[in-house]
C-alpha cells in the first residue's frame, strides 16, 4: 500500500523534499520501472502562505515571519549552489558572491520546477496546520488544517509527517526588554527585524537607531541603515559573541557595538535608553533614540504538534544519556590553540545543540521515527536542507533502514563527542567550557581579543570542516549527486568551500578600516575581493558588484552586476517562467487565454 506523507510548510525544506521525490519519479520513469513509480509515497504539502518560498518571500501575510525586503545573503552563494541547476544556467552570467534575497528565491523556484513545472500544483496554499496528533491504535498521524479563504477545517490521516516549517517560524522578542521600554515610557518606535519593509528608509534616514541583538539580522540591517543615511546605530550585544562583535570596523564611523550590555531603564522623558554591563558595573545612556529594532532572531513554530511529537529546545540536553556520564570521566579534548590557557576542561552541562540533538536521529524523532524534522544547519543552509530531503526520502522509500532506538542514541552520542572536540562548537553547547573561555577576555594579549589572527582563522576553519564532514557523510548515505569526499577526507571541492567561507566570512569581517581613509566611507564585508571565489559546479568565478555595495540600488541582476552576459543560457526565460508559475499559483484562473477570472 502506498505510504502517505504530510509536509508542513513549503519553504526550502518542503520545496526540496517535493523536488527530491520528483527527481526520483523522473528517474524511475526513464528506467521504465512503473511499479516503483506507483509505490512512491503520496505527499500532501500544507503552506499557510499564498506561494512557495517560506521566509524567503518578502510579501507579508498576517501571522507570518518573512525576511525583510532588502536582505542580501551574508554567506557566499557558491555554498548553496545545486548540483542539477547551476547559477550559470539560471542567470546566464557571472554574479557577485553575495546576492539579494529575491534572486535566491527565483533561483530556488526555477530549480525545483526545472523538470516539473507543476511541482507545486498540489500544494495546499493558504492553509494552516492547526494540530497534529498521533493515533496509536491506527498508527496514523491526524492532521487538522484550516483553509484561510473558506475557513473550512479538515481532518486528514497520514502515515508519516515531515515538519518543514523552518527555524524562522515566529519572531522572538525578549518580553523583559519590551516591559522595560513600555514601563519606562519609551517614546520611539519598537519593532522586530521581520517587520521592516519598503518604508525602512523613512524609518532610519537621519535617525538614531538601537539594534538589540548581535547576529546576522543585526549586521545586515545596520549596513542597510548606513546605506539609507542613518545618523547613528548603536548595537546591543547581550552575549558579546555574535557576528557584530567579530566585525572589526563599520563604514562611515556611525556604528557603536556595546558588548555584554542590556537595557535597564528609560531616561530623558522617554528618548534615552539606559544600558548596563553588570560585570563591569558600568551604566550609560544612549540619547535621543528614535527606533528600537529587535534583531533577536526567531523561534521554531511547533505549536501545531502534539507535545509528544515535539523535541525539547530549552535543555539541558543529553541528561538521560547514561553513557555520556560514563564517558565524561576519562574524556580528553584534543590539543588546540586554547589548550595552553584553558587546560583540560571537564565536560559540563550540555545547554545547547549545533549539529546533533539528543531526541532527533538524522531528522527522525527517536520516540516516533515517522515524525520527521527538516532542520537547517548554518554552514550551508540550503544545500544542507537539500541533502536532508534526499536522506529523508531514502528513509521513507526504504532505501535506508532505520536502526534501533539504542543504535540511534549511540550514533548521537558519538556525534556529540566528536563535536565537543572542536573548541568553537564546544563553546556554544558546553557550559563549563564556555565559562572557561570567557576568562580569556581578561587577557588583552590573547588572540581572542584581536582581529585577523592566524590562530582565530584556523579555529574558524576547523569548525567549518566539522560541518562539511557531516554534510559529506549525509551526501554519501543519501546517494546525493555531489562529491565532497568522505567524512574522514574531504576532497578539493569541499576544501574550496571551506576556504571560500573563510574569505567571505572571517577574513572579510576582520578588516580594520582606518578613520578618514577612502575605504572607511564605503567598504563592507560584502565588498571583499571575489577573485578566489568560484563555483564548484561550473568553475565560474564570482565578479565584483557594479559599484560599492553601499551605493547599489535595486535587487535585479542588472542592478548589482557590472559584467556583460558571458555565456548562453541552457534554457530560455527562466526568471519569466518562475514569475508566471507564481502568478498561476496565486491566481489559477490566469493563463495565456484568459485576462480575468470567469
Amino acid at each position: 500500500m502506498t505510504c502517505s506523507v504530510a509536509i508542513i510548510g513549503c519553504g526550502p525544506g518542503g520545496m526540496f523534499t517535493q523536488h527530491a521525490l520528483a527527481i526520483r519519479r523522473k528517474k524511475l520513469h526513464e528506467e521504465g520501472n512503473l511499479a516503483a513509480v506507483e509505490s512512491l509515497p503520496q505527499v500532501t504539502c500544507f503552506e499557510r502562505g499564498s506561494s512557495p518560498g517560506g521566509v524567503w518571500r518578502a510579501d507579508r501575510n498576517a501571522g507570518e515571519a518573512n525576511m525583510y525586503e532588502a536582505l542580501f545573503t551574508n554567506g557566499c552563494k557558491e555554498a548553496i549552489e545545486f548540483f542539477d541547476y547551476s547559477f550559470d544556467e539560471h542567470f546566464s552570467r557571472a554574479l557577485p558572491t553575495f546576492l539579494p534575497r529575491s534572486l535566491i528565491l527565483d533561483y530556488m523556484l526555477a530549480r525545483c520546477t526545472k523538470h516539473d513545472q507543476k511541482l507545486f500544483d498540489n500544494v495546499k496554499f493558504n492553509t494552516s496546520v492547526k494540530s497534529v496528533t498521533f493515533n496509536e491504535e491506527m498508527g496514523k498521524f491526524v492532521v487538522q488544517t484550516i483553509d484561510h479563504k473558506t475557513q473550512i477545517v479538515t481532518e486528514h490521516l497520514f502515515d508519516k509527517c515531515i515538519w518543514a516549517a523552518g527555524s524562522n517560524g515566529k519572531p522572538s522578542i525578549p518580553q523583559s526588554i519590551v516591559d522595560t521600554l513600555s514601563s519606562g515610557g519609551f517614546k520611539g518606535a519598537v519593532m522586530h527585524s521581520a517587520a521592516t519593509g519598503a518604508d525602512f528608509d523613512q524609518l532610519v534616514c537621519g535617525k538614531k537607531i538601537l539594534m538589540v541583538g548581535d547576529s546576522y539580522s543585526a549586521e545586515d540591517l545596520t549596513l542597510q541603515a548606513i546605506k539609507l543615511g542613518v545618523k547613528s546605530v548603536d548595537v546591543l550585544s547581550r552575549s558579546g559573541w555574535g557576528v557584530v562583535c567579530e566585525t572589526a570596523s563599520w563604514p562611515r564611523n556611525c556604528v557603536e557595538v556595546h558588548e555584554e550590555y542590556k537595557i535597564v531603564g528609560i531616561s530623558d522623558g522617554g528618548r534615552g535608553i539606559v544600558i548596563e554591563n553588570e560585570e563591569e558595573e558600568h551604566k550609560m545612556t544612549l540619547n535621543d533614540i528614535d527606533t528600537v529594532i529587535f534583531c533577536t532572531g526567531y523561534s521554531m513554530n511547533t505549536e501545531m504538534l502534539d507535545p509528544s511529537l515535539r523535541f525539547d529546545v530549552e535543555g539541558p540536553f543529553f541528561a538521560d544519556y547514561d553513557e555520556l556520564h560514563k564517558q565524561k570521566k576519562d574524556w580528553k579534548m584534543t590539543k588546540n590553540y586554547l589548550s595552553k590557557n584553558l587546560g583540560d576542561v571537564p565536560i559540563g552541562k550540555i545547554h545547547g545543540y549545533n549539529y546533533i540533538h539528543p531526541e532527533i536521529y538524522r531528522g527522525h524523532l527517536i520516540s516516533n521515527p515517522n515524525m520527521m524534522f527538516m532542520l537547517g544547519r548554518l554552514e550551508t543552509p540550503l544545500l544542507d536542507l537539500d541533502v536532508q530531503a534526499w536522506l529523508l526520502v531514502a528513509h521513507i522509500t526504504g532505501d535506508i533502514t532505520l536502526p534501533s532506538e539504542k543504535e540511534m542514541k549511540r550514533f548521537n552520542l558519538q556525534a556529540l563527542m566528536d563535536e565537543l572536540q572542536d573548541p568553537y562548537l564546544r563553546i556554544e553547547i558546553d557550559e563549563n567550557y564556555e565559562n572557561q573561555f570567557d576568562t580569556l577576555y581578561d587577557d588583552d594579549e590573547h588572540f581572542v581579543n584581536h582581529f585577523g589572527t592566524k590562530e582565530g582563522r584556523e579555529l574558524e576553519m576547523n569548525s567549518s570542516i566539522v560541518g562539511y564532514r557531516i554534510l559529506a557523510r549525509d551526501i554519501l548515505d543519501a546517494r546525493y549527486p555531489l562529491d565532497l569526499g568522505t567524512p574522514q577526507e574531504l576532497n578539493s571541492k569541499a576544501k574550496a568551500l571551506v576556504e571560500m567561507r573563510l574569505i567571505t566570512g572571517y577574513d572579510a569581517h576582520q578588516v580594520e578600516l582606518v578613520d578618514g581613509s577612502r575605504d572607511s566611507y564605503w567598504k563592507t564585508f560584502r565588498d571583499c575581493n571575489p577573485s578566489k571565489i568560484h563555483s564548484i559546479i561550473t568553475g565560474t568565478k564570482a565578479v565584483p558588484f557594479k559599484c560599492n555595495w553601499l551605493d547599489l540600488e535595486g535587487d535585479s541582476v542588472d542592478d548589482i552586476c557590472g559584467t556583460p552576459m558571458s555565456f548562453k543560457a541552457k534554457g530560455k526565460g527562466k526568471a519569466v517562467v518562475v514569475k508566471k508559475m507564481l502568478q498561476s499559483i496565486r491566481n489559477p484562473c490566469v493563463n495565456a487565454n484568459e485576462s480575468k477570472c470567469a
